[in-house]
């Protein structure tokens, strides 16, 4: 029976580019094909072939105005569709974010048993906040952090500066890299 219904799940799939397409039409109470295809960033004949599936599965409904005029409207089955990748797009993306925080606490922490015990953030973008919410986790003793926004080597990387109070030495780690050598995207 499980066999079933994941077969049923992955039919009823929806791609990223209709869930585009679903979402400009319930953005847009009258697009036209050309509106949806440059607001979804798509080519006008894959729109057409997109609109055409989606009507087929019962997504969404045209209801025609004039001789040239067409409105899109979701269906029920389209809302809940639209509605649930949604929703799943936000599990995925909380989930990542929870896993970005746990590899950059493992790295911190490796860091300090090492005698690291100040650390500096370098860099301006969400990666970096994320880094720096998982330095704020972790309460240790004589642990110490500041955040800049300029990096020490280029500007589309986030590097976590170590170094040690004690010691003059001093660990620049590319935590872009890093989260892609632990197998995680960003």
């Amino acid at each position: 029976m499980n066999t079933i219904v994941n077969a049923d799940a992955s039919i009823m799939m929806i791609s990223e580019k209709e869930f585009l397409v679903i979402q400009e039409i319930y953005y847009n109470p009258r697009p036209d094909q050309r509106m949806i295809a440059s607001r979804a960033g798509i080519s006008l004949g894959l729109t057409n072939l997109i609109i055409k599936r989606l009507l087929a599965n019962g997504y969404i409904k045209a209801t025609q105005l004039d001789r040239k005029k067409i409105q899109y409207t979701l269906t029920p089955k389209g809302f809940s569709k639209k509605t649930r990748k949604s929703y799943n797009y936000t599990i995925k993306t909380v989930s990542l974010i929870k896993q970005f925080k746990e590899k950059f606490q493992k790295l911190i922490m490796k860091n300090y048993k090492e005698g690291m015990d100040t650390f500096e953030i370098a860099g301006n973008n969400e990666l970096a906040d994320i880094l720096e919410i998982a330095v704020n986790s972790i309460s240790l003793p004589k642990l110490k952090y500041n955040r800049t926004k300029t990096t020490p080597i280029d500007d589309n990387n986030i590097y976590l500066i170590a170094s040690s109070s004690t010691k003059p030495q001093k660990h620049i780690i590319n935590a872009t890299k890093y989260l892609a050598e632990e197998n995680l995207k960003y």
